[in-house]
């Protein structure tokens, strides 16, 4: 029996609507004392539950004599019922699609106050590449490419969000921070200029990656942490910046891609 509850409140019923109907199933046209008693719930509430149900077709009453009946209506309904339920879903996603350019657009507004989003492991990580991805245009980037190396669950994704990157067709600037030589058999992003930092000199431990309004740093030394910063100020402050490192390193090997 309790199994069958299960069942019934998977498909939407309470815990209370479940047993007052499958006690209505067995016991067949009843009263509201009847049923209360055998579904175990006060006889105040079993009303409650009873309209509900009238209310979603799975019950109905009549009147004998004195006394209102009511009787469960045949499990069948159950699947008009998943039918109907499923129909309004299939609406509410229709207009969903229509609100969501508007919602998107209001999100996507920048006030005073940047948007800051705080993203934790590989899932976090994962979800930021699908931001990311979403964006246009160029992008720059720093990366401590020795960093990344060392972490096998991020190399094991990375070349196909190389590929999914590059088939946005988008120019690039990446400053890594690893010798030449020991970046040069590791696959990059086409359509870039890459310029190389050494370790020894400029030990950084997170990533920057400016695209559009969008400011994404990484932390991989202690624990794998992303954090998207929204804001055309910050981005493009952050992306002056990115210029100064650029020409900084210009003494250091450039890599067209």
């Amino acid at each position: 029996m309790d199994e069958l509850l299960r069942h019934l409140m998977h498909l939407g019923l309470s815990e209370k609507e479940a047993a007052v109907y499958v006690s209505a199933l067995e016991l067949g046209p009843s009263t509201v004392q009847d049923i209360s008693h055998k579904a175990k719930v006060n006889r105040a509430t079993t009303y409650v539950m009873i309209e509900s149900l009238v209310g979603r077709g799975l019950m109905s009453s009549f009147i004998k004599g004195k006394k209102r009946y009511f009787s469960a209506e045949s499990p069948d309904r159950l699947s008009s019922l998943l039918r109907s339920e499923k129909q309004v879903i299939i609406e509410k996603e229709d207009e969903l699609q229509k609100a969501l350019p508007m919602l998107m657009a209001l999100f996507n507004v920048e006030g005073a106050k940047p948007q800051i989003r705080y993203l934790e492991g590989l899932e976090g990580k994962a979800s930021v590449r699908e931001i990311f991805l979403g964006l246009k245009g160029e992008y720059v980037q720093i990366v401590p490419l020795d960093d990344v190396q060392q972490r096998p669950e991020i190399m094991e994704t990375r070349p196909k969000h190389i590929a999914d990157v590059e088939a946005q067709g988008a120019f690039h600037r990446a400053i890594l921070v690893t010798s030449e030589q020991a970046a040069a058999n590791l696959p990059r992003v086409k359509n870039g200029e890459v310029r190389y930092l050494p370790p020894d000199k400029f030990p950084l431990h997170a990533e920057i990656t400016v695209r559009e309004n969008h400011v994404f740093l990484f932390s991989f030394k202690s624990a794998t942490l992303s954090i998207i910063i929204v804001s055309k100020e910050i981005a493009d402050a952050v992306r002056i910046m990115f210029d100064l490192a650029w020409q900084g390193a210009s003494e250091y090997p450039v890599h067209k891609v």
